[in-house]
């Protein structure tokens, strides 16, 4: 089973790699591909940072672990991207491989508005891990969503919002973010909101 991560990772955190390692070391998955978006129909992000700087980001946040990979498919894709278009395209690529999708509890709540969410929900395992305030609508979605399978995953209390934030007031983000990440983000994110 390939478990596909997807989100902006504006930036990436040491949250989404917990995630990721947890899926893996617990046997859920096989391996964890992170799909950098480069626009989420629900976001519309002034503080996006340029998709192949993200793209940078993440692959240097997992460089060092066989296991997980980065895929910019959706760079090449209409906009906004719709994941099941992007489940459709690896399913036909990668015929042999059996997908799952990544989301947040968080996601979850709004996963009904999602284009073809009945499709996706239908097709995939949906791997639902944790997020603060949100866990309780879980066990109402899978009576409607058999292939939600919540991840009993800690709590990463973590979220780009507030790396960003810290980068912009200069505060130290070191243990926030993955090492070989960090400069880029830092760079990223200092000089793009600099006053």
């Amino acid at each position: 089973m390939t478990a596909l991560f997807f989100g902006s990772f504006n930036p990436i955190h040491n949250g989404h790699l917990q995630i990721a390692r947890y899926l893996l070391d617990k046997k859920w998955c096989e391996e964890v591909w992170f799909i950098v978006s480069p626009q989420n129909p629900f976001k519309q992000n002034a503080a996006l940072a340029d998709e192949q700087q993200r793209l940078k980001m993440v692959q240097a946040a997992v460089a060092g672990d066989p296991r997980m990979r980065v895929s910019d498919i959706e760079f090449g894709m209409s906009r906004p991207s719709y994941t099941i278009h992007t489940l459709e395209a690896l399913s036909a690529r990668y015929p042999d491989r059996a997908f799952a999708l990544v989301i947040g509890s968080d996601n979850l709540r709004n996963f009904h508005r999602w284009y073809r969410s009945g499709e996706i929900a239908a097709a995939y395992p949906i791997f639902v891990y944790p997020r603060t305030g949100s866990d309780s609508e879980t066990a109402d979605y899978r009576l409607n969503y058999p292939n939600i399978r919540p991840v009993p995953a800690p709590l990463f209390p973590l979220s780009s919002t507030e790396i960003r934030e810290k980068v912009q007031q200069g505060e130290d983000v070191s243990g926030l973010v993955p090492p070989a990440a960090l400069p880029l983000i830092v760079q990223v994110y200092h000089t793009n909101n600099r006053p």
